[in-house]
């Protein structure tokens, strides 16, 4: 969310040349091109110092670019000057929660719904935050209410999605997922969740066609391919299983989860060599992950007793 141009018009002729450049920054950044857009909120910033509008649509930039610390202080900067500006918390909010600052997220979050009640993003957000805290039904409720005050903001419904499927409320989660995909019939993450809860739900053929829907949207999706990797697992393919897996390994390498599981898919086809390789990676990105792989490897060698495995 950034702040348009139209917000912040001034007479006096620096001021003037200030939101001049905040402007052409904003068509900067609405085109993704933010090392631009960067460039023209600093000049809008030298004419302008206090300009509480550029170091909040300069936070936005870097935080596109993926650096977080400039990010929150160009936030932090932004709400000093102007403490009513809503978008500031939402998007210092959305940077906390990227973070895991799962605590000034939701502080952030709060405060940008007690400015502006028919925020539906702010809503959203709160819901994310809400549903990692553990708090479901408070999640749900926020989902709620940021679909009712914006029934066209997919993200939402995906959210809700999400939280449907962890209360075990297939139905709701595919409806959620269905009505995003409707919104936005590009938005990849909704097919493969959309698949992953056709997938639970006994519907294989259903989830492969989401999941084959998704990454053909967005062929850079470690989540759809590491999905439909399981799914040929259930179909005994056992080939297109570890080769999807790669894929998800390739694109997601730091995912411990995808090395167990293609270590699994290796040692079920005799690849004994390869498979301990991954086991080993998978637990060196996570070695709370011990337990749970000799586990899996018992039930696949009964007789072995786990003995020669991680």
């Amino acid at each position: 969310m950034l702040v348009p141009e139209s917000a912040a018009q001034a007479t006096d002729p620096r001021g003037a040349t200030a939101s001049s450049y905040l402007e052409r920054g904003y068509s900067w950044a609405k085109k993704g091109e933010w090392a631009r857009a960067i460039a023209d909120f600093n000049l809008a910033l030298n004419f302008k110092p206090d300009y509480a509008d550029a170091y909040h649509n300069r936070g936005v930039a870097f935080w596109k670019q993926g650096d977080f610390d400039l990010a929150l202080k160009d936030f932090d900067r932004a709400i000093d000057l102007n403490p009513r500006l809503t978008v500031a918390y939402v998007n210092r909010g959305g940077v906390r929660y990227a973070r895991k600052d799962l605590k000034g997220s939701l502080a952030d979050s709060t405060r940008a719904i007690e400015l502006n009640p028919k925020l539906a993003q702010a809503w959203s957000n709160r819901g994310l935050v809400r549903m990692d805290l553990g708090d479901i039904a408070g999640a749900l409720a926020d989902f709620s209410r940021s679909i009712k005050l914006n029934t066209h903001l997919a993200q939402s419904y995906v959210n809700r999605g999400v939280a449907r499927f962890v209360q075990r409320d297939f139905a709701g989660a595919i409806a959620d997922y269905s009505r995003a995909i409707k919104i936005n019939p590009d938005d990849a993450q909704a097919y493969s969740s959309r698949g992953g809860v056709r997938q639970m739900n006994g519907d294989l053929e259903g989830a492969l066609t989401d999941y084959n829907e998704a990454i053909g949207r967005n062929p850079g999706l470690a989540d759809a391919f590491f999905s439909r990797a399981l799914l040929w697992k259930d179909k005994s393919e056992l080939g297109k299983a570890e080769s999807d897996m790669s894929r998800a390994i390739a694109l997601n390498p730091r995912n411990a989860q995808s090395y167990c599981y293609r270590g699994l898919l290796l040692l079920r086809q005799g690849k004994k060599d390869e498979a301990e390789k991954d086991f080993a990676q998978c637990l060196a990105l996570d070695p709370e992950l011990r337990a749970s792989l000799a586990e899996r490897i018992r039930e696949l060698n009964p007789r072995s007793g786990g003995n020669g495995t991680p």
